[in-house]
């Protein structure tokens, strides 16, 4: 009972604190402020509805647990925001603007249209082409694709480890064009892009509340609208029950559909409107679900218990094996992260299976360290962000690329510690191609302009 009631107030005051500065701070958002919104969903709201259920998860009870031991996952995040918050406020002016929300969306609406509905016909096409030439589902537990995974194309495995990069940037690019266009072409527009929030949803609900988010927020800003008014109170709540509605179907199908391995027999599924009413399912799955939060406060409780227990950077190191493609490291060998964790805690697999964030995997592997790591991490790549999106300025699809390819590592924070590496590989790809184009186009005019010459003699 004490853990609930300390869970509620400490959650209920990180909302208040979060909420007034981006009151403060709308409609004027940057990239950090998206951050910060997706920070309070994660460490805000889902801990605050956790402290409403007064019972055991499928990990922890939180009724038994010190106040201290919780007040410390709250401390430890809000000192690390409050430094990388603090200090991005002395960026440079124009390190700044291209950092604005605004900024972006004017670039996403430039972006190369045929480029786009290729790579989003593509992205429609993978899941289908995926079940019924490899009899692989869009979202298959991990231990079934390792047994099937050895067997498959090496191209397809490697396009399943980034098609939500791609398919968030596509994403960025359509509601970019959303945003900006009227009438008939934004219903055209907002259309596409409610299809392919469908298609890539079938692999989770995350991918469907980030983007309810992010649209949301973009629409806004771009229309500088507030977002603390009545109506759109009203708005957010009627899409807390469209997500609450498609979570039951998803909750619904995922035992019957989602989660097998082979090919489905459509006469089992139950009917979709049943289904989209079935609503103790998505009870039932908030009630045993751990939240991203709840690693954070793992990770104090046994460093609480166990003084001194850090993994001394071997998370980091394992995560960078992993990132790193077998085309240039072929007999590569690395431990998953549950693995790893399930034999350093000496638990279960099953009582280490929750979400990782960047914030704990820091402090697990270096200790307090960890409040100086990781607001160093994510400033490095804000300004990495900001100092690129500038030099693409005139160059909007490969801008939208990159910054997708980046905020949705940013929003994704459930997986923002195993994710990080992979986020880099790719940035590292994008700039390469980019440079590639320029220094192409760049000898397409020189010989251009010099056959012009040359004729003109």
């Amino acid at each position: 009972m004490v853990g609930n009631i300390s869970l509620l107030i400490i959650s209920f005051i990180f909302i208040c604190i979060i909420t007034i500065y981006l009151h403060k701070k709308w409609p004027d958002l940057d990239i950090i402020d998206l951050y910060l919104v997706f920070i309070l969903l994660h460490y805000g709201f889902v801990p605050f509805i956790r402290g409403l259920y007064f019972g055991k998860d499928i990990i922890f009870d939180f009724r038994y647990i010190k106040t201290l031991e919780i007040a410390l996952v709250f401390w430890h995040i809000s000192v690390i925001l409050l430094i990388f918050r603090g200090i991005s406020l002395f960026f440079p002016p124009k390190l700044s603007n291209c950092l604005k929300v605004r900024h972006l969306i004017q670039n996403c609406g430039c972006a190369n249209k045929y480029i786009l509905i290729i790579v989003y016909v593509c992205l429609v096409l993978f899941p289908i082409i995926s079940y019924f030439v490899y009899g692989v589902k869009p979202y298959i537990m991990p231990e079934d694709f390792e047994k099937m995974g050895k067997g498959l194309p090496y191209w397809f495995t490697s396009i399943r480890t980034i098609y939500n990069y791609i398919a968030f940037w596509v994403f960025l690019g359509l509601l970019g064009n959303t945003v900006k266009s009227k009438k008939w072409p934004q219903f055209l527009w907002s259309t596409l892009t409610v299809i392919l929030i469908l298609a890539v949803s079938i692999c989770g609900r995350r991918f469907l509340v980030n983007m309810t988010v992010v649209w949301l927020i973009f629409w806004l800003v771009y229309n500088k609208e507030n977002i603390f008014r009545l109506r759109y109170v009203t708005i957010s709540l009627l899409l807390v029950g469209v997500f609450f509605l498609s979570s039951n179907i998803y909750q619904t199908y995922r035992e019957g559909f989602l989660f097998k391995a082979g090919h489905i027999n459509a006469r089992t599924l139950e009917n979709p409107f049943l289904a989209a009413l079935n609503y103790h399912s998505t009870i039932n799955n908030l009630n045993i679900r751990a939240g991203t939060w709840e690693f954070n406060f793992l990770v104090f409780n046994q460093q609480i218990n166990k003084s001194g227990m850090t993994t001394n950077g071997q998370l980091t190191w394992e995560t960078f094996k992993s990132s790193i493609p077998r085309v240039f490291w072929p007999k590569k060998q690395f431990t998953l992260i549950d693995d790893y964790l399930s034999s350093f805690f000496m638990v279960k697999k099953d009582d280490v299976n929750i979400a990782k964030n960047i914030f704990a995997i820091a402090q697990l592997d270096y200790g307090y360290y960890s409040i100086v790591i990781v607001p160093s991490i994510l400033l490095l790549i804000i300004v990495i962000y900001g100092i690129i999106v500038g030099k693409m300025d005139g160059y909007p699809t490969f801008m939208v690329i990159f910054a997708g390819n980046i905020i949705w590592y940013l929003i994704n924070i459930e997986d923002s510690s195993n994710e990080m590496f992979f986020m880099l590989r790719n940035m590292i790809i994008i700039f390469l191609l980019y440079n590639l184009y320029i220094l192409a186009y760049k000898r397409y005019c020189l010989l251009y302009n010099y056959k012009i010459d040359k004729l003109s003699k």
